[in-house]
């Protein structure tokens, strides 16, 4: 027969096993409810840590996100702001072109209008040369140290064609700028096709208008001269192939020649040239530095008088340009101002979403943990009542 008698000591010691356990859990109940959360260290739950973990690093993720939403934000709202004061200074340099170019005006009011023009331009250099905050340059591209443009002739850029960008929510970034060479240099002359001009050597008062491309099949950006052998007649020549096609000259009547279609006005003489050539990229700059050039002259013979309004007709054109460029530009900007806040509502949601399941895996149940805290302290209770009996066993208690 096999004694199955347990020795007391054995049962002593199981008893104390069993009481550290049961305070141990105790104990965890207790900081649960002290804490108010289920995991207070890696230890009482790896996994559950281990995702917790996870969401606090993208919690992180989405307030920097949240902080570089606002940078580029206020970055954003000072290019605006840059770029709406050259549209105002624009578009008071061509109301003062108009009238310049409005009838007949003598050589002091040219010489005005000039001088304050010449002014506004350096206000133009002053939006473009604007900072923000940090004194960092805003349309310098990614050198924002480097103050990007210098008066000169032409103009001189010193700073980068890129521009900065900044992470705004998960997989998305912003330009948070645009480099000045974008800004305020990259825009096409005449009428973005091809220019048309008329010949300083011109001695008649033949004018011409900027025109436009009439059959894209044809047009392939080549050079023509129409040049007048008389005051009724014209040869239009081909700079690349030397072809001269001769025809006769009726005012304001359409001239075509490679696609490009323009109108030639007033009154030419044998000998006046007026060419079309490619548009080619002009700044702000050079536009208004030319009218200024412009409006400085003294003409002292009708064909004279008829270059002047030529080449402010021209320098209109090219502020126009210059607006329509400004105006995409700042749309752009609009766009990518809702571009952040759109983010800036998606990354609320997402945080949002996450605290939810972050308290959902962490937050204790404050009811259930109190309800576990009693059966401990019961069944703790309950081994502690039952140590002292069994320690307490002893022969002699029956002797």
């Amino acid at each position: 027969m096999i004694n199955t008698r347990v020795p007391s000591s054995l049962l002593v010691s199981r008893l104390a096993s069993d009481i550290v356990q049961k305070q141990n859990a105790l104990a965890a109940v207790q900081e649960q409810i002290s804490s108010g959360k289920m995991i207070n260290r890696p230890s009482d739950a790896p996994a559950e840590s281990a995702h917790l973990l996870t969401m606090e690093e993208t919690l992180s993720r989405l307030e920097q996100y949240t902080a570089n939403s606002s940078i580029a934000e206020s970055q954003l709202a000072l290019e605006e702001g840059a770029i709406a004061g050259t549209t105002n200074a624009l578009n008071r340099i061509r109301e003062l072109a108009v009238r310049a170019n409005g009838g007949l005006v003598g050589d002091g009011f040219r010489n005005e209008i000039a001088a304050e023009v010449d002014l506004i331009l350096g206000e133009l250099y002053s939006q473009a040369n604007a900072t923000d905050s940090f004194g960092n340059f805003l349309f310098s591209g990614s050198n924002a140290e480097e103050q990007p443009f210098k008066p000169g002739t032409p103009v001189n850029y010193s700073g980068t064609d890129d521009s900065r960008q900044m992470e705004i929510a998960l997989g998305r970034s912003i330009h948070t700028g645009d480099s000045g060479a974008d800004v305020f240099m990259r825009i096409r002359n005449g009428n973005g096709d091809f220019q048309s001009s008329v010949a300083q050597t011109n001695t008649g008062s033949g004018a011409i208008s900027k025109g436009s491309v009439s059959d894209s099949s044809v047009f392939n950006g080549g050079e023509f001269d129409i040049t007048f052998t008389s005051p009724t007649s014209f040869d239009v020549v081909d700079a690349a192939t030397g072809t001269t096609v001769t025809q006769t000259y009726q005012p304001g009547s359409d001239i075509e020649a490679g696609g490009m279609t323009v109108r030639i006005s007033g009154e030419p003489v044998a000998g006046d040239t007026f060419k079309l050539e490619p548009s080619q990229y002009q700044d702000i700059f050079t536009s208004v530095s030319n009218l200024v050039d412009t409006l400085s002259g003294s003409p002292q013979t009708g064909s004279q008088t008829a270059q002047m309004a030529a080449n402010i007709s021209i320098s209109i054109d090219d502020i126009d340009n210059a607006l329509d460029h400004l105006n995409t530009v700042r749309s752009s900007v609009g766009t990518r101002l809702t571009s952040i806040d759109s983010s800036r509502q998606e990354n609320e949601n997402i945080s949002l979403q996450i605290e939810r399941t972050k308290r959902d895996v962490e937050d204790v149940d404050i009811a259930d943990a109190v309800t576990r805290l009693q059966e401990q302290a019961n069944s703790l209770e309950i081994l502690q009542k039952s140590f002292t009996r069994i320690e307490g066993l002893s022969l002699f208690n029956f002797m």
